[in-house]
């Protein structure tokens, strides 16, 4: 570890003055307020790079990123994502390449930082209500103001989506058949509360969310309940600022079932599953130098129930403690050069983990796993309208009790535990330059990450489909990012994204792989985004989207012997979005019109997805 550690600041103090930071890119409620997304997944679509690899967030082809909201991981799946409101946020900022120096283990390939709005004391209130042609709904409330000289903001939602899964016609996984239209329900809110002076500002918030999720079939459907409480305070003493924020999260599964309706194709086992966590985070700031501490401790418990007559079959009980100390600090020097160097140090321990399985009991050996992931990066102002950066940095993903010892039997699907797995590593160097020019400006980067021990899920089809996380082995993704900002006329606008990326298999135990492509990344990511505002308080856009076609597993077929598709074809969509905006005295009301997929491309998502092709959505909001 720590001579690959070595190789990689050498590697960096040998390049010169071609080094700056990777990119980040800032988006902020205002843009949020412009675009008007039904959800953030929506939202971050349209950039560059950032897709969804089956369900997690993936960039530059790296599918392990960082989902940071408030200052708390939310590891990296979707599902995480879709859970915050867009009229929440504050900023949404996305760090593309290895950001494992400051948000640990999730974040590979970069991270994803949610701020939401904070409560302020202006008396405000705010009723949003969409609808879309597949008669799914959303109703949300929003209002903040001060009583007795604390800040209180709250926001509630209350949303159904149909047919938010699709069943493609050729999946592999006979198991995800369905019978019958899918839905997703949500209902939940946020209470928060501030006191705020000169020196310090201290507050406490409440989340409450349930979900029900139906997947097409029969009874088959699973209820999760969160329940957040967060602490939260922040102290300024001249440069030094010093904040704390420490949460509890109580999540839980009541319900998965299916106890008919399909031949030979019932899931037929129940929960619950349930997972509480204690989060600490404590930071300081003083100039250009940052230290901070991360503890988390979380208990995690499945069972597994045949839904008849509740016979026991499965159940695992775990603990996973965490700490995390980061640092970092930032040189500016030779008035046009700018240096950064950071690193953080992860320590997991793995205890209490009891399985009980056909019958039988049994306690697993307590594990500890370790890592230090530094940084560097420079940037260079080379001319005033030129600007060279780069970075090199490592990462860290250990797996997770669920993955070493988790095992699930159902007739048609099994998944397998794997308790030899190895912590994933990884490499990743950038290259980038920024050209500005009046009325616009690019970016280019060059991209790089190599993986050893590289973690993947792997699925076979056929009777049952069998599923099992392994080291796939060394693996590699490269390529170039280009994004071009262009004022074309005074209101109108050209904003464009281009993502090329080459994945490679370059080691593995399966001598079938090597040489194969990653799963669920496609060569060619591309967003041009057309946007008109020539007409006061209104706003029109349209989206193209496209992506290459991509493998779904790692054999790299078109077709297995069985006849099943495992290769997405290529596809593109174009959006178009209006929006206006009506002042009233001091009130307004906002509508919106969106199509997503104007032209109504049909095409296929995942393994068991396609989709639902062109939806209508109507928005009105009312600001009091």
């Amino acid at each position: 570890m720590h001579c690959r550690i070595f190789r990689v600041c050498l590697l960096l103090c040998c390049l010169g003055t071609a080094l700056a930071d990777n990119s980040r890119e800032i988006i902020s409620a205002a843009e949020i307020e412009r675009e008007k997304p039904a959800s953030l997944m929506e939202l971050l679509r349209k950039r560059g790079g950032l897709g969804d690899s089956s369900g997690a967030l993936s960039l530059r082809g790296v599918p392990k990123i960082a989902l940071y909201v408030d200052g708390f991981s939310r590891g990296g799946a979707v599902t995480e994502l879709e859970k915050i409101k867009p009229q929440d946020v504050a900023t949404i900022e996305i760090i593309r390449g290895a950001a494992s120096n400051r948000y640990g283990a999730d974040a590979l390939g970069g991270a994803i930082i949610i701020a939401t709005l904070q409560a302020k004391p202006q008396w405000e209130l705010g009723l949003v209500q969409g609808y879309d042609s597949l008669d799914s709904h959303y109703s949300r409330a929003i209002g903040s103001g001060a009583v007795g000289g604390i800040d209180v903001r709250a926001s509630f939602e209350d949303s159904l989506s149909n047919l938010w899964m699709v069943q493609r016609d050729n999946s592999p996984l006979l198991s995800m058949a369905q019978t019958q239209d899918s839905w997703f329900a949500k209902r939940g809110g946020d209470i928060k509360s501030s006191y705020r002076n000169d020196w310090l500002t201290v507050g406490a918030e409440l989340n409450y969310l349930e979900q029900t999720r139906n997947y097409g079939r029969p009874n088959n459907y699973n209820e999760y309940t969160t329940v957040r409480p967060k602490l939260f305070s922040e102290m300024r003493f001249g440069e030094l600022k010093l904040n704390g924020k420490l949460m509890y999260e109580d999540n839980r599964t009541d319900v998965f079932r299916d106890v008919g309706g399909t031949q030979d194709l019932a899931l037929y086992m129940q929960g619950p599953e349930t997972e509480n966590s204690v989060n600490l985070e404590v930071q300081a700031d003083y100039r250009n130098f940052n230290a901070g501490l991360v503890y988390a401790v979380s208990q995690a418990t499945i069972e597994q129930r045949l839904a008849g007559n509740g016979q026991r079959l499965f159940a695992m009980d775990s603990t996973v403690d965490r700490i995390g100390l980061f640092g970092g600090y930032g040189l500016d020097f030779w008035d046009d050069w700018h240096l950064d160097a950071s690193g953080r140090y992860d320590q997991y321990d793995y205890s209490g983990i009891s399985i009980y399985d056909v019958g039988l009991d049994s306690r697993e050996p307590d594990a500890f796993k370790k890592a230090f992931n530094p940084k560097l990066a420079l940037s260079w102002k080379t001319l005033p309208w030129l600007t060279l950066r780069s970075s090199a940095a490592t990462g860290f993903m250990p797996p997770d009790p669920a993955t070493l010892y988790f095992r699930q039997t159902r007739p048609n699907y099994v998944v397998l535990p794997n308790p030899t797995l190895k912590p994933e590593q990884s490499t990743t160097l950038d290259f980038g330059s920024e050209v500005s020019w009046q009325g616009g400006k690019a970016e280019l980067t060059w991209f790089y990450t190599r993986w050893t021990d590289k973690m993947e899920s792997l699925v076979t089809s056929g009777t049952p489909n069998i599923k099992q996380t392994v080291n796939l082995g060394a693996s590699e993704s490269k390529g170039l990012e280009l994004s071009v900002n262009q004022s074309l006329l005074d209101a109108l606008n050209l904003a464009l994204n281009y993502t090329l990326t080459t994945t490679k298999i370059t080691e593995s135990l399966n001598s079938l792989y090597i040489g194969n492509e990653l799963a669920f990344q496609p060569r060619h990511r591309l967003n041009a985004v057309l946007t008109y505002t020539g007409i006061p308080d209104l706003t029109t856009r349209l989206n193209l989207h496209h992506e290459s076609e991509q493998y779904m597993d790692f054999r790299n077929l078109s077709r297995d012997a069985n006849g099943y598709a495992w290769l997405n074809k290529a596809y593109t969509t174009l959006d178009f979005l209006v929006t206006k905006k009506i002042g009233i005295d001091k009130h307004s009301v906002n509508l919106t019109l969106a199509v997503n997929n104007l032209l109504d491309n049909r095409f296929e998502k995942s393994l068991f997805q396609s989709d639902p092709g062109r939806i209508v959505r109507g928005e009105i909001g009312v600001n009091f």
